[in-house]
């Protein structure tokens, strides 16, 4: 099975699945290298074993092994030759865009964590069920009717929770004990924007709340995120913003206010300068193709 795509003719929606084993020389290079991605990444290694490297943290991963990666994250992993398994590549629009379920995926805990190393180790009963959903997607994707989208994501969601319960009973006491070290400042990065994001728009607040320096801070998202502190926040605003204004009815306007913008002028021009659309030209077209 060569990698199938269930949205082949969608720029924004992305939700692939392929076998490890039928990765490209050139793509095994590629990931060999430091590099980061706009979607989250699922890699069951199954046979053979892996190296996942971060700028905190290096480690092998062994047969029976899974690996969360989310986006952003700049890393790089190597493949040996008997390497197989499966890997799982999507992003935040196909559920924001899934007008029945919108469970965001960066709320799941296992690709945040402060070591950055979202791994789970699978046997016995939860290994059979992992691969009986890992069946039914590639199903779907192989086979897609109205319904798949739907499916999919429903199948997604299963997997990924029942992953976390191991996740939870194989790491949670080390998480409890986390120091305040780089990574573990990132990750409370983003619970503080995604805490306080419509009242505090500024680096500098934000580093206060830390404890930390503007500069240092952005030293921080740089190295591990490849984007700046102030790129994080407003991706978080935009992001947001695309939502509502997808999904609900809301004028522009509404939605400035929402956000903590007093002057609607303004984020309109935000808005365009961060994404290249006027908020009609967004919602329009955003509509036009998934309605």
């Amino acid at each position: 099975m060569s990698q199938v795509n269930l949205f082949n003719d969608d720029e924004e929606r992305i939700f692939t699945i392929m076998k490890i084993c039928d990765l490209k020389d050139e793509e095994r290079r590629e990931n060999q290298l430091p590099h980061l991605h706009n979607f989250y990444s699922i890699f069951w290694i199954q046979s053979g074993q892996a190296v996942h490297a971060t700028d905190f943290v290096e480690y092998v991963i062994e047969k029976d092994t899974l690996l969360f990666v989310p986006p952003g994250l700049k890393h790089r992993m190597v493949l040996d030759q008997i390497a197989g398994g499966f890997s799982i590549l999507f992003n935040e629009e196909f559920a924001r865009y899934n007008r029945k379920n919108y469970t965001p995926f960066k709320e799941y805990d296992l690709f945040n964590n402060p070591e950055f190393r979202s791994i789970i180790k699978v046997e016995g009963a939860v290994k059979d069920q992992l691969n009986a959903l890992i069946s039914l997607m590639t199903e779907e994707v192989q086979q897609p009717d109205k319904y798949s989208a739907d499916a999919v994501l429903n199948l997604l969601h299963l997997f990924l929770l029942k992953s976390i319960r191991v996740f939870e009973t194989q790491y949670q006491p080390a998480l409890a004990d986390a120091e305040q070290t780089d990574s573990f400042s990132i990750i409370r990065f983003k619970e503080l924007i995604e805490e306080n994001y419509t009242r505090e728009k500024s680096v500098s607040a934000y580093a206060d709340m830390l404890s930390m320096n503007p500069t240092c801070l952005n030293e921080v998202t740089k190295k591990s995120a490849g984007i700046t502190a102030g790129e994080m926040i407003r991706n978080r605003i935009i992001e947001e913003a695309k939502q509502k204004l997808f999904a609900t009815n809301m004028s522009g306007k509404e939605i400035a206010y929402l956000l903590g913008f007093d002057d609607p002028s303004y984020f309109s021009r935000f808005f365009k300068k961060y994404t290249g659309l006027t908020i009609k030209d967004f919602r329009d077209n955003s509509r036009k193709k998934y309605h």
